[in-house]
């Protein structure tokens, strides 16, 4: 038998991080599904619940599983922060070696967990796995959303083909301490996953109707996670802005020259249009080229605001 389906024979221990948001009605079959799952997966485990300071009586209702299921671990945070950030706050307090990462409302099937951990552990270089859906049971905007997402990702990433991303996802320890590490006030994981790798799958898993209650993400909120991980990831919007001012920039250089030459070869031209022209045309290409050359400053300050590290040691050869 080979090392490599030894170790994929191993139980791993295994984090669970679940941000919560006004489900109370999903909570006690969510750890009901998750312990059934997990004792027969893990040797060991943890499940991380954080309330995102939810109106509802979540906190409560995690305090009153927490006496039946000790394993749980639950937090709540001061004010609303977003799905994202309570992500990042599970992701900063795992301690066992494979993390994974689901919703709160039973869409993403516990029942699954076990195929994305076993893909994880089936490849060492692998640092996260995806688990995607074929069909999704949600309303026809949300999947609609959720498509355009996917292709926006797919570019501003360049991720490679048969490769997709969700909240629903395995991954290594390292790689959960790297996330939790990057500060900022508007995160997106997706973002700050592939800032730190791009070992990663997707494994297409069952998705699930919501098991109680009503879902509070909206096509707004979609097209706001598109527009963030675009902006935090990709420094192209205002590239195109410092692109757009050389061009226009050299556009009206040669205007310049051509009103001159009109100028001085034509009668005909009302007076001081000419003049008009030229102070137009030096002013607006002058403007263009100093709001790009801003832009290029700005996408450095960004980087450094950012924090993205140089570099990140994967292994160390021992001896």
């Amino acid at each position: 038998m080979s090392n490599k389906l030894q170790n994929s024979l191993i139980k791993p221990s295994v984090s669970v991080v679940i941000p919560v948001y006004n489900s109370a009605g999903c909570l006690p079959e969510l750890l009901r599904r998750l312990k059934a799952n997990l004792d027969e997966l893990a040797a060991e485990y943890e499940i991380i619940a954080v309330d995102d300071d939810s109106p509802d009586d979540s906190w409560q209702v995690l305090q009153d599983l927490k006496t039946v299921y000790p394993m749980l671990k639950p937090f709540r945070l001061m004010t609303n922060s977003g799905q994202h950030a309570a992500t990042l706050c599970g992701l900063s307090l795992v301690v066992n070696e494979v993390v994974v990462t689901l919703d709160d409302d039973l869409q993403h099937r516990p029942d699954q967990i076990g195929k994305l951990v076993g893909a994880l552990l089936e490849d060492a270089e692998l640092d996260c796995v995806f688990g995607v859906f074929k069909q999704k049971y949600h309303k026809k905007y949300r999947n609609l959303g959720s498509r355009l997402l996917r292709k926006i990702n797919r570019r501003v990433f360049n991720l490679p083909e048969g490769v997709a991303t969700s909240g629903f996802r395995v991954m290594r320890k390292k790689l959960a301490q790297q996330m939790a590490l990057r500060p900022s006030s508007n995160p997106s994981l997706v973002a700050i996953l592939f800032n730190c790798t791009r070992k990663v799958k997707s494994l297409e898993v069952e998705h699930a109707p919501r098991y109680a209650g009503v879902s509070n993400y909206t096509l707004r909120k979609q097209f706001r996670l598109a527009l963030d991980n675009v902006c935090n990831v990709t420094m192209l919007p205002l590239r195109l802005v410092t692109l757009s001012g050389a061009l226009i920039s050299l556009v009206n250089v040669f205007l310049i020259i051509y009103y001159l030459c009109k100028y001085f070869i034509s009668s005909n031209l009302v007076p001081g249009w000419t003049t008009l022209i030229l102070l137009i045309s030096f002013f607006s290409g002058a403007i263009l080229l100093s709001l790009g050359v801003i832009g290029e400053y700005l996408v450095r300050i960004l980087r450094e605001v950012n924090k993205k590290p140089l570099y990140i040691i994967r292994d160390k050869s021992d001896g």
